[in-house]
Order: structure tokens, then sequence, then C-alpha cells
């Protein structure tokens, strides 16, 4: 006879295994992958945050396949990042929910193989953000996969994990991913049907200006005031330990990808380049660099230290005004 705990961990199972086949893991360069969420058979979403900017990016699906996949819509103020599959798949996508104060939810992850790992949290807390009442997921630091899926006891979709401001684990609403789609220019079945039906009290809107170094704002994320932008996606590294004594941080941001054109590669900036400080302030912090991209920044100068082949260098960076997606 089972008992109900028992039960409770075969239910568990059960939701794993039936959405086990919606992940994928996004390449983003050497032995590094972000999360992603088949929405619809040819369109994959993740965290704005976690995604660099590419031409084209290769993803793992769970079927053990790799395949091309070119960028959608992202939404960098709302943190929604797509990808259009080049050769579409079969997928059931997955019915909303909404995150409710206390619940527990299932955290689904891909590893870099697309196979899933699973967490075990609650909806720890409601914190008050400048759009509305946000939820946090339980789950320490080290435990965010950017573009997590997030499930409750049903196995609906509550949101991607993304993180916040402080290193929380911040979700972004499954309405807000809808929402994300919303108005895009691409007619292919821009808005999946089930991530139309908007759950019973939609989440505010997320508002955060999450990597503004990168990327583009769709449509749903638009202000009337253009951000600064400098044309370089950057992921958050590790300083070896023999360069630390001549950095003086452990950890900094190396450039992944550059806009032909853009600030940043007009600057002379390379990719592999590692950014210690941006106008003597360290880039390690997880928000640092957002108050110098405000709209009223556009026009002035940067001072960017930086390191390259383990020699300390510095570059000049005009702000640019973030350009039209």
């Amino acid at each position: 006879m089972s008992t109900p705990f028992a039960t409770f961990s075969a239910s568990i199972a059960r939701l794993v295994t039936a959405t086990a086949p919606l992940l994928s893991a996004i390449r983003t360069g050497s032995n590094r992958h972000v999360t992603g969420l088949l929405v619809w058979n040819d369109t994959i979403v993740t965290t704005d945050q976690a995604l660099p900017v590419l031409d084209l990016y290769s993803v793992m699906l769970p079927t053990g396949g790799l395949v091309a996949a070119r960028p959608g819509p992202r939404d960098q103020g709302n943190d929604v990042a797509s990808l259009r599959l080049d050769k579409p798949v079969t997928c059931h996508p997955l019915m909303p929910g909404a995150a409710v104060l206390g619940s527990l939810l299932i955290v689904l992850a891909a590893d870099q193989e697309a196979a899933p790992t699973v967490r075990l949290t609650t909806v720890h807390r409601m914190v008050r953000h400048p759009a509305g009442i946000l939820p946090m997921a339980d789950l320490a630091p080290h435990q965010i996969d950017p573009g997590a899926v997030a499930l409750d006891a049903d196995g609906r979709f509550v949101g991607l994990i993304a993180e916040g401001p402080a290193g929380e684990a911040l979700i972004v609403p499954a309405a807000v991913v809808r929402q994300s789609f919303q108005g895009a220019s691409s007619p292919v079945r821009s808005i999946p049907p089930q991530l139309d039906a908007v759950p019973e009290v939609p989440p505010e809107p997320v508002t955060r200006s999450a990597a503004p170094w990168g990327g583009q704002t769709g449509s749903g994320g638009r202000t009337s005031a253009a951000r600064g932008w400098l044309g370089v996606a950057l992921q958050p590294i590790t300083i070896p330990d023999g360069l630390v004594a001549r950095t003086g941080q452990k950890s900094a941001r190396m450039v992944v990808s550059l806009t032909t054109g853009g600030p940043a590669e007009r600057a002379g900036l390379r990719i592999g380049d590692i950014l210690l400080t941006v106008n003597g302030i360290s880039t390690s912090g997880n928000h640092v660099l957002r108050g110098l991209l405000l709209p009223e920044k556009i026009g002035s100068v940067l001072e960017i230290g930086l390191l390259r082949d383990g020699n300390r260098l510095s570059a000049r960076l005009v702000v640019a005004a973030q350009p039209d997606a």
C-alpha cells in the first residue's frame, strides 16, 4: 500500500517526465548553456539577461538532436527572449498557471545535453517592485538556473526563473512571457494558444532592465525613451587564481559577442576580453552596470578597465542609443 509521501513523490516524477520533452539547452559558448522552454513547435523562450546576442544559436533538444535557431523577439524590459528553430518539432505546450504565496513549485532546468534537473521549492515571498508585486522562489543564488521552468503542483507553467536585482530567484510570470510576444512582427504563431490564456489573476508585468549591454527590447517592453547601448554581450566569469592579485577582484564579465559597428567594437573591444571596471566600478556585481546606461547617459563616455591575454588595458566607449528592434 502506497503511503501519502510515496504518492506525492510519484506525482512529482510524472510531472517531470511530462515536461522534460519541452526543455532544451541553448549553447552560448564553450561548456556554457542556458535553459530554454519550447512554447510552440518552432519557438523557444528563455530569460533575456542570460542569453548573449548572436546571429545563430545551436540548441540541444532532449531527443539528442542539435538544431540551429535564430533570434526571435526579445523583450529586455520583461527579461524574456525567444529563438526560432530552423526545423520545427512536435510539442505539446504547457498550460499557464499563477504563483501563489507559499505554494510548492517544481523547478526544471536543462543540463548541457538537455537532460532535466529538478528542484522542489516554494513561492517564498512576493516582493514589492515598481511594476507591482512579483513572486520569488526559495532558491539560493548558486541554485538559480536562468531560464529554468517553474511549475505548480498541477504541472502548469508558473514562469521562468531569472536572477533578481539582489541575486534572488525572480519568477518571470507566464502572463508576462505571453505578453512579451504580443505585437511581434513574425507571422508564425507569435503567441502560442496555451500562453494566450491569461491566468485568473494575472501578475503585474516586470519592468526591470536586465542585461542592457546587448539585445533588443521587444514591443512588449518598449519605453518612450531609448536606453543607452554599447553593442556588447557579457557573461559573468571567475577570475583565474593566478590573476586575482593583478586584477584585485575574483569575478568580472567576459565579452562573448559584439554588434558590428557598435560602440564597443568601434572602441576596439574583442570577444574574449574581460571587463574589470567601468568608470572605476567593478563589473562583478549583478546590476552595477544598469545606472550607466540610463537614457540620460546617452552620449557620455565610459572608461573601461579590461584584461586581455593577461594584460591590463583601458578603453573609452561612448554610450549610444539602443537601436530599434
